[in-house]
């Protein structure tokens, strides 16, 4: 796992723009729900695929594109880099004409699409397919993507040398419990003509009224190697890179491990919290700091129960932490359930 990440959003902090660079949604079809909001949904398998929040998108009859935008998604010419995405589908999701919206797109100066994620969706025979391509995507996997289940789509791009038309897309998905996908899931989209990468963005575009439905998104990653879906989505020990709601609910924390960056100002204070709320200072529950580089440090005094859920605050220099847990908050049943006594 690379550390630091080129850019990450899990969305944990629950405002806008939820840690990206700008927000355009002119008809507020984006938001970043809690997961007791999910849980009143119809929907049986609306939760987060992570933590407390997930980013949403409402298709509801309108054809306005909503999306965030992220400055720090710059590829040169010639250059790689990795997306990574995990996306879910409503049960009702629908739409009486077939269409094709893109979902995540890599621009360039005045907004110039160098590369394209998103999805076709055929209304005769209720299929959804994901699909890449340079300005809107027209190399479809055969996979045929269930609602009501999460995916990992994984973009691996490298870009036009800036002469030769050399730029190429590729793209992995994952069903989440099952193996990560060791080859390509669509034909690759080769001898593109692109400029440089200067930003990324991520939601609604292009889109017909007639299509309507949820789209939830989460945890979000660039790099400039493979990043890999989550192996496990709800098991008992992780390692975050980012501040995070690690699970909600009562639980136990029973061992957390600063992993320090190259500084000596990193921060891991874990908050007895499912709203990353981090202004009342009495209700840290256990604190590390690090005295110097690449340090480790572990805690006294674990385990630490947890009565509203675990939210991990990092801060400084690159810092990382691993935290080991139980909860009974480990299936989206019993997160639902919790969400609506909440």
């Amino acid at each position: 796992m690379a550390s630091p990440y080129i850019f990450e959003s899990n969305f944990e902090n629950g405002t806008t723009p939820f840690g990206w660079t700008s927000e355009t949604d002119t008809v507020s079809q984006l938001d970043v729900p809690h997961f007791s909001e999910l849980a009143r949904s119809p929907h049986n398998q609306s939760a987060p695929y992570t933590g407390a929040y997930a980013l949403r998108a409402l298709l509801a009859g309108g054809t306005a594109d909503a999306f965030l935008t992220e400055n720090s998604i710059d590829i040169a010419a010639a250059g790689t880099a990795h997306v990574a995405f995990n996306v879910w589908f409503s049960d009702d999701f629908d739409a009486t004409a077939d269409d094709t919206v893109h979902l995540f797109e890599l621009q360039g100066a005045a907004n110039a699409i160098q590369g394209v994620v998103g999805f076709r969706y055929v209304a005769a025979t209720d299929i959804i397919n994901i699909g890449i391509g340079e300005l809107a995507p027209t190399s479809f996997s055969a996979l045929e993507i269930k609602k009501g289940k999460w995916y990992t789509l994984e973009l691996a791009v490298t870009l036009d040398d800036g002469g030769s038309n050399d730029g190429t897309l590729d793209i992995y998905i994952t069903e989440d419990r099952s193996p990560y996908q060791t080859t390509v899931s669509a034909s690759q989209v080769a001898s593109l003509d692109q400029i440089a990468v200067t930003h990324g963005v991520l939601g609604i575009q292009n889109h017909l009224a007639t299509t309507t439905g949820t789209i939830l998104f989460d945890r979000f990653v660039v790099d400039d190697a493979r990043i890999y879906p989550q192996t496990d989505r709800f098991k008992e020990t992780v390692t975050l890179t980012q501040s995070s709601h690690v699970f909600v609910g009562p639980g136990t924390v029973c061992n957390a491990t600063l992993l320090s960056g190259a500084g000596t100002d990193n921060i891991l204070q874990i908050y007895d919290t499912n709203t990353a709320d981090t202004t009342d200072a009495s209700n840290v529950a256990l604190e590390l700091k690090n005295t110097a580089n690449n340090e480790t440090v572990d805690p006294a005094g674990v385990p630490v129960d947890i009565i509203r859920g675990c939210y991990v605050s990092l801060t400084g220099t690159n810092p990382r932490a691993k935290i080991e847990f139980k909860t009974a908050m480990n299936s989206v049943a019993n997160i639902r359930r919790y969400g609506v006594r909440r």
